[in-house]
């Protein structure tokens, strides 16, 4: 007689946003590690693919590819070469529809291709987890919903260069802040407010219910190959 033992899988979830794939300024812009856009590409399929299983969630929060020679098959053949069960995707502003470079946008290449293990959120989305409400937006907001009763907002957009000031310091008549929300230079830190961008932390973070990993950014600390 066999006895199967069947071993439970413990799934994770994880945000992310800022890849930037096909970006090939961003490297210089952001100080990103990497020897070129080509070299960025691997080492990001990397870094995503060895903490995130494809029993896992991600929520990703805008600006997955950008660039005059990304298009629709190089967006849906990196797709396919990352980790995730269910990817949820709050739009970011390089996700949309480019006439110059006769791009459709991150929505309809998903939905034109079938793309079945992503699904596109609304702009701002709310999610109850582990006992918190996490508040996602592409855009750092200077308010949200339950911001003074314990709810996080993630963003992505300011490529790890909020400023670390109190926010009574900022000047909100400044030309950079407009509707709610700051340009990526000029962002105030708040507390319970993450830019969970790979420039921070280096690729997606891990999701908890203590905030453990989002309270340690590493940004690009680990040695690329």
């Amino acid at each position: 007689m066999k006895l199967w033992l069947r071993q439970k899988i413990k799934m994770k979830t994880f945000v992310c946003s800022d890849t930037h794939f096909g970006h090939a300024n961003i490297v210089r812009y952001c100080e990103r590690p990497f020897r070129d856009v080509h070299h960025m590409g691997t080492e990001l399929v990397r870094r995503w693919n060895e903490p995130v299983s494809n029993d896992d969630t991600v929520y990703f929060i805008g600006d997955f590819a950008m660039g005059p020679k990304v298009d629709e098959e190089f967006i849906v053949s990196v797709l396919s070469s990352l980790n995730f069960k269910t990817m949820y995707v709050v739009l970011g502003n390089h996700d949309q529809p480019n006439k110059k470079y006769k791009q459709k946008g991150l929505k309809r290449i998903v939905d034109d291709n079938s793309l079945d293990r992503i699904e596109i959120l609304p702009d701002i989305f709310e999610l109850a987890f582990k006992g918190k409400k996490f508040v996602m937006c592409h855009y750092p907001m200077k308010d949200w919903d339950g911001k003074f009763h314990g709810s996080v907002h993630l963003h992505g957009h300011c490529h790890g260069r909020a400023l670390s000031v109190p926010p009574e310091t900022v000047d909100e008549s400044h030309t950079q802040y407009a509707n709610g929300v700051w340009a990526e230079s000029t962002v105030p830190a708040i507390d319970n407010r993450y830019d969970i961008g790979v420039d921070m932390y280096g690729g997606p973070v891990e999701l908890t219910g203590d905030l453990r990993f989002l309270n340690s950014p590493k940004g690009w600390h680990e040695k690329s190959n």
